[in-house]
């Protein structure tokens, strides 16, 4: 059920004293609260709009803990790798199997264990890295998700500027970077990133599995702070490894491939950006 949004209702203004633009918030479904400008005559968003966003967002939820699931078995459990997973590791974070040029000490699959080698950064140093962050979004994901309708064509606010209808050029979704938060907002919150953006609008015409990548994405930004090095579409992706752990596409993709079953966003044209079986 719709209702106006708190700070709405008691007249508040929005962190920083800027403009905003939403004004209802929805729970779609249990822990997935999202924030739209209501119309007056009630027909947006629309219902199917609605759907998949919920279905994303709970999406979201499963492929990242699958993900993280598979990291903890060869991480922690020290389970072989599977051939998914080497694979998905060599595409999503430029890990090749025996390839030292990110300055590992060693990149050996299914190394075994050595207390030696507890304090040296090579392959397993790297999928730690990789399992804590892949812990860090399930456990926000899971826990509860607030996505705010970027809705794109009405829009007349962007990040707190006014800005003309229809000018928005923002695509998918975006985390706008606050920064070190200060004043009251950083007081109370601790926000060092705002909230999940997303487009209502695009999630009934993209598959679910690329609705939830969109999500993923926009949630490492968010929880990791990381960048946009490159994207998976866009050459010379993947970037270095190193870079590769700094890229919110690198995490969205393995999530997916791992999630999935499958090695996901293998070349640069595939069709899985917008329409990931």
């Amino acid at each position: 059920m719709p209702f106006a949004k708190p700070a709405v209702k008691l007249g508040l203004p929005r962190l920083g004293g800027a403009a905003r633009y939403t004004d209802t918030n929805e729970f779609l479904a249990a822990g997935v609260l999202v924030a739209y400008k209501a119309r007056p005559a009630g027909n947006y968003p629309t219902l199917a709009m609605k759907n998949a966003v919920r279905d994303a967002a709970v999406q979201a939820r499963n492929l990242i803990r699958i993900a993280n699931d598979e990291l903890a078995k060869v991480v922690l459990a020290r389970r072989p790798e599977s051939v998914l997973f080497t694979a998905t590791m060599a595409r999503h974070y430029n890990l090749i199997a025996g390839n030292l040029s990110g300055g590992l000490v060693d990149n050996i699959v299914d190394k075994p264990f050595s207390l030696a080698a507890i304090a040296k950064h090579d392959r397993r140093w790297v999928l730690e890295k990789i399992r804590r962050q892949m812990l860090s979004i399930s456990f926000h994901l899971n826990t509860g998700v607030y996505l705010i309708d970027m809705d794109t064509a009405a829009r007349t606010v962007e990040n707190g500027t006014v800005i003309p209808v229809g000018t928005s050029t923002v695509a998918d979704g975006y985390v706008f970077p606050r920064g070190a938060q200060s004043g009251i907002g950083g007081l109370l919150c601790g926000f060092r990133n705002g909230e999940i953006h997303i487009d209502f609008n695009d999630f009934p015409n993209y598959s679910l599995n690329s609705c939830a990548r969109i999500i993923i994405h926009e949630a490492a930004h968010k929880y990791l702070g990381v960048d946009d090095h490159y994207y998976a579409k866009d050459a010379p992706y993947p970037p270095t490894m190193l870079e590769c752990l700094d890229n919110a596409d690198s995490t969205a993709w393995a999530a997916v491939s791992l999630g999935t079953g499958a090695v996901r966003m293998t070349t640069h044209a595939s069709a899985d950006f917008n329409n990931c079986p």
